[in-house]
């Protein structure tokens, strides 16, 4: 292993501590500007916005893309298919995950303050059961689980009401969040207690790092013509540019050999690629399909 992919592999490994919750999170937020939940609606939208993409990228793209990379070796097109209910370690298991979660809490944001805190709360108990104990193959990527970072999401303003009121919503005391999230990695990569380690990875890291996400974001002015790149490319980006990967690296195996992966150069070359060439051409497809108006798909 190289010194590079070794401190690359701690970073990722931190923001994998709470990426996925705050995506979820952030659909909350926008889910909780609707003035009145059509759960009917909602359903309709979310499978062509999030199921379409979903299966149209997965069946079209990702497997022919990562079966001539050689990631699907010994594995049957059963398999294969079965991902789409039991995704395992493929990306795409966010869009699905996501239209369920949108489901559900359609329902649940119409009941009780009280009844939503029960329900959720439920789901999140039920959901790290599945989540642990089905180990990678999480059942339509664990919706239960995530439905409770959605769930704060919607209710993000009153906890930041709650913060301001209390003296905690500025600069020294988001600090101090940012740095107990840090802490408590460390901790965690160093006792290797499997409480600590649920407790840091489930409930610390993602909860404290969504408030910090979303002091930081509330108090940096950004460009609108930036916003619109984003809104316009962000999609596609996550949708084409992940299974570009496998290819890259099988690529770099066949051509540069084994001892490519084991030099610094090297892997600082397929860092590289993975987060700025594989984005570009993802880019350039979703341009394309753009100019075909091909809806759903970017």
């Amino acid at each position: 292993d190289t010194m590079f992919h070794k401190i690359t592999s701690i970073l990722t490994n931190f923001i994998y501590t709470f990426h996925m919750p705050a995506f979820i999170a952030l659909s909350g937020s926008l889910f909780s500007l609707k003035k009145n939940i059509n759960t009917r609606g909602t359903i309709i939208k979310k499978t062509k916005r999030l199921l379409v993409p979903f299966i149209a990228v997965w069946i079209f793209w990702n497997l022919p893309v990562k079966y001539f990379s050689g990631y699907y070796h010994g594995v049957s097109i059963k398999g294969m298919l079965l991902q789409l209910i039991f995704p395992s370690c493929v990306y795409l298991w966010y869009l699905e995950c996501l239209f369920f979660v949108f489901v559900i809490a359609s329902f649940v944001c119409k009941l009780e303050t009280k009844k939503q805190i029960v329900i959720v709360s439920f789901c999140w108990c039920i959901g790290v059961i599945l989540y642990k104990g089905l180990d990678q193959y999480h059942v339509l990527g664990d919706p239960l689980y995530y439905l409770l970072w959605f769930y704060l999401g919607y209710r993000l303003e009153n906890m930041i009401e709650w913060l301001k009121k209390h003296n905690i919503w500025k600069d020294s005391s988001i600090l101090c969040l940012f740095g107990l999230v840090c802490l408590s990695f460390i901790v965690d990569k160093i006792v290797k207690i499997h409480f600590f380690h649920f407790l840091s990875s489930y409930i610390v890291c993602p909860f404290f790092m969504l408030i910090v996400l979303n002091y930081i974001v509330r108090h940096i002015k950004i460009n609108g013509r930036a916003i619109k790149s984003l809104s316009d490319y962000g999609m596609g980006i996550y949708l084409y540019a992940e299974p570009l990967n496998y290819l890259f690296l099988f690529w770099f195996y066949r051509f540069c050999g084994i001892e490519f992966f084991g030099s610094e150069f090297g892997a600082a070359i397929i860092y590289f690629s993975r987060i700025v060439i594989t984005p570009i051409i993802a880019i350039g497809i979703t341009w394309i399909l753009k100019k075909f108006n091909l809806k759903y798909l970017y």
